[in-house]
């Protein structure tokens, strides 16, 4: 079965809709893991990330690719560190 946070992630990185990458969606995925890993540095630093996110890349802020990116590595370590997602 597919957690929240995994279900909230695919639908990111795959960008079906506008919807999938929006602001609120990047929301969404910073609070599953914030409040799901509280003590994991590597998790808590990309929850900072999407914090930063803005599509469109404004100065010193997250694009929609760099998120992307990083939310596939962030899968990856959860899937290999945490495994009862």
């Amino acid at each position: 079965m597919t957690s929240e946070i995994e279900h909230l992630i695919q639908r990111f990185v795959s960008g079906a809709s506008g919807e999938d990458t929006s602001i609120k969606a990047a929301n969404e995925i910073e609070s599953a893991l914030i409040t799901r890993f509280p003590d994991d540095d590597y998790v808590q630093e990309t929850a900072d990330m999407l914090a930063q996110y803005r599509p469109g890349n404004r100065d010193f802020l997250y694009d929609t690719s760099e998120i992307r990116q990083r939310l596939i590595k962030t899968m990856e370590y959860l899937r290999r560190k945490h495994a009862n997602l």
